[in-house]
């Protein structure tokens, strides 16, 4: 079995590397644009503030997407980043069978 590394890009990766540089806009101009502080853009960019619902608005309207686009993003990145083994998942009983087709 070959087992492979592959690495997953941030929320806030994708929005400098696909939005901001491309585009020229600065996470100061783009902060301006939506309300929010530069130091919030920011850390989303730097991996250190998850994308709300809110800020998904936000985005969306600046930048032309959806905020679906936006949440979507995030919650691929957090299941997959999701650190299954500290959490025990395997320990936890299942309360409900899948029902039967």
């Amino acid at each position: 079995m070959t087992i492979t590394n592959s690495y997953i890009s941030t929320p806030g990766e994708i929005l400098k590397e696909e939005f901001l540089e491309p585009l020229g806009i600065s996470q100061y101009r783009l902060a301006k644009a939506i309300g929010k502080p530069q130091s919030a853009i920011s850390e989303i960019v730097n991996g250190k503030r998850m994308i709300s619902p809110e800020m998904a608005i936000l985005l969306a309207r600046a930048l032309g997407t959806t905020p679906d686009f936006w949440l979507r993003l995030e919650a691929t990145y957090q299941l997959k980043t999701f650190d299954r083994d500290g959490h025990h998942i395997d320990d936890i009983p299942v309360l409900i069978e899948a029902l039967a087709s």
